[in-house]
């Protein structure tokens, strides 16, 4: 028994040596991820107004900006649409490398930034992964109302709510009215700026519920619900031979996206601010 044991176990230790030899060392996939506000042309909560877009000033500076983030050689740009609209940004890249469509004509940060990078890139695509799913905001109003005379619940909730309210919400410090779109883009996509996304989801949201009540975990795990079948899109795009992707997504992603990209083994996460130059 012990010999027949002790040649089973050479032979696991020989098929293990055999398979980390045979293992093909890939590098990790490098991902930029790229928060971005909304141009104006979308019903998203977090639209910017931004008047001066087709100015020769801020179109030299996407032109920069966008040079910048084609030097990376991106393999793939992965943005923030669903698979449905494939096709339209598939006639919209082709369009544009054909000259037939000009920068002055689309007020979409897709277009703008995506469309832009792929092209110089020399890619045939910008990719949709993008999961819509409604967020419960009516639920956080109907426990508003439903709560705000109800003083056995008010007092439930007095203790976290007081800790809750003592957190000042995060102010936005730099405005893109008076700042480059390179200086602005490397604030939203800062921990300062992040700030006010971890005081939305971890100190805010879980005021909303007592005892059984978890309305504002619902409003968390919804969110990042959304965001993992985005990045579980991503995943099924994703190749071994691929280098480096930029993600293209509004801002208020980049938490949950940087959180399961940093925690999987494939992908190193690579900082905005090592790759743009203000």
């Amino acid at each position: 028994m012990k010999k027949r044991f002790f040649t089973f176990l050479l032979s696991l230790l020989a098929w293990t040596a055999f398979s980390q030899q045979a293992q093909p060392d890939i590098p990790n996939i490098k991902v930029v991820l790229v928060g971005t506000f909304h141009f104006g042309d979308t019903g998203d909560r977090g639209r910017t107004a931004f008047d001066d877009l087709f100015s020769p000033k801020r179109q030299a500076e996407f032109q920069s900006f966008t040079n910048q983030l084609a030097r990376l050689k991106p393999d793939k740009i992965f943005v923030e649409n669903v698979p449905a609209r494939q096709p339209h940004w598939d006639s919209t890249l082709t369009l544009y490398q054909q000259k037939r469509l000009d920068t002055n004509s689309v007020r979409n940060e897709i277009f703008q930034i995506a469309v832009r990078v792929a092209s110089k890139a020399g890619l045939s695509q910008v990719i949709c992964v993008d999961h819509h799913q409604s967020l419960p905001y009516d639920k956080l109003q109907d426990f508003e109302k439903r709560t705000e005379k109800d003083s056995v619940a008010q007092k439930k909730m007095a203790a976290y709510k007081l800790l809750s309210l003592q957190y000042p919400y995060p102010k936005q410090t730099q405005k893109l009215a008076t700042s480059t779109l390179a200086s602005y883009y490397l604030y939203i996509n800062s921990p300062q700026a992040d700030a006010s996304n971890r005081a939305d989801y971890f100190v805010y949201s879980p005021a909303y519920g007592y005892d059984d009540d978890y309305t504002g975990v619902e409003m968390i795990t919804s969110w990042y619900d959304r965001n993992a079948k985005i990045f579980t899109n991503i995943l099924r795009k994703a190749d071994p031979k691929d280098k480096v992707y930029i993600v293209l997504f509004g801002s208020s992603h980049m938490l949950p996206l940087r959180h399961y990209f940093q925690n999987s083994p494939l992908f190193d996460v690579v900082d905005l601010s090592s790759v743009i130059k203000p």
